[in-house]
């Protein structure tokens, strides 16, 4: 899923609406949250992605394997 359609989804209150009515589980607001989380840290502190996984696993409580899941469910439209 295309991370600024998700943002959108989520600033319109799409995401929580569907996950009121049971459609989507918790993991897509977790998820959302670790990707942004790992970005933030990359851009920020200019840190490598495989660093910012194994602090987001910290930051998370999740094992690594969580981390790159998350990663790997959203991605940034090339320009």
């Amino acid at each position: 899923m295309d991370i600024q359609i998700a943002n959108t989804l989520f600033d319109e209150g799409i995401f929580s609406a569907m996950y009121k009515a049971g459609f989507i589980t918790t993991k897509v607001f977790v998820y959302r949250e670790i990707y942004l989380w790992v970005n933030a840290q990359q851009q920020t502190r200019g840190i490598s992605k495989n660093q910012a996984v194994l602090e987001a696993e910290i930051k998370f409580n999740k094992d690594e394997r969580t981390i790159w899941r998350a990663l790997n469910c959203f991605s940034e439209k090339a320009a």
